[in-house]
Formats: structure tokens, sequence, C-alpha cells
């Protein structure tokens, strides 16, 4: 289910809106993980906290798999359903606040509206996914559902004025 929702409150002349958008049951295959925590794979890499405690025989550990630098049914390098995570979200999309002048102050200078704000995109974002964004930006058309670890939608900021004449 994906779904949004837009509140807005006005009171004398002032404006504050905003834009909350979320995403509830679906998974993601974060294959980031796979880059991250697995550096027999990468000579050289740094190890992840994540697989001191992967499986081993006599210790089941936490569900990670078998920590190996080799590609066996069982190992590191296989797409196992550790995987696969909740990439259920809420985020604050847009958060507006605008100022509108008040008429009779503009109406001397032949103005008929006028309004000032600040807004920012990409507020928050309330989620238990271990990944960088669980909207998974990228190449979603043809990697749908799978983290392959791209950088997460960054936050901006606008400054606006708008007049009417």
């Amino acid at each position: 289910f994906t779904g949004g929702a837009y509140f807005s409150i006005n009171y004398k002349g002032f404006e504050v809106a905003t834009y909350l958008y979320t995403s509830l049951g679906n998974k993601i295959f974060n294959f980031s993980k796979w880059y991250s925590d697995f550096y027999p794979s990468f000579a050289g890499a740094q190890i992840s906290n994540r697989v001191k405690n992967s499986w081993l025989p006599g210790s089941p550990g936490d569900g990670t798999p078998i920590f190996e630098s080799y590609s066996g049914f069982s190992s590191n390098s296989q797409s196992v359903s550790w995987y696969v995570e909740d990439g259920s979200y809420l985020r604050m999309q847009n958060l507006a606040i605008n100022y509108n002048l008040p008429v009779n102050i503009l109406k001397p200078i032949g103005i008929k509206r006028a309004k000032i704000g600040v807004s920012t995109n990409n507020v928050f974002t309330l989620t238990g996914y271990k990944g960088l964004d669980p909207g998974v930006g990228g190449a979603v058309d043809t990697n749908f559902g799978i983290d392959i670890g791209n950088y997460p939608v960054t936050r901006s900021y606008l400054l606006n004025v708008s007049v009417g004449f």
C-alpha cells in the first residue's frame, strides 16, 4: 500500500502546509549489505559488526549467512532471505511556511497579492529499514525493490516570493 496525505493550516495570513507519503507492506532486497558486510569478497575491506556474529557450526548467530570467502550453497555469496527487509516507511516529503502580505499594504503600490515563504523537502523518514533509503532510488524500473546502495534523496531548502499584479 502506498498513499499520501496533504495538510494545511491558515491563520492571519500565515500558511503552514505539509505532505506525508507512506509505503506499507513492501519488502526490499538490501543488496548493499553484501557490499558493506562481507569483506572476504573484497580483499582489503574492513569487517562489519553484523558479520562478527555470522553463522558458524555450533554457533547459529543472528541469522547472518556464513562468513566465507568462497562461493558455496549457504555462504555470503548466495541470495538468501537474510537480505530481505521490511521496506515500510513514512516520509514527510515537504513542509512549507508562507506569509501572505496584507492587501492594504500592497494596494497603494499596485500589487494585488504577495506571498513570501520557506519550504523544505525530504524533512524526515520513519522506518526500520537498515539500508540508506527505503524509497530505493536509482534504476527502479529494472531493479524494483532491490537496494544496490544508491544515494538517498537529499534534503533541499527553498525561499520563495510570489507576486501578483
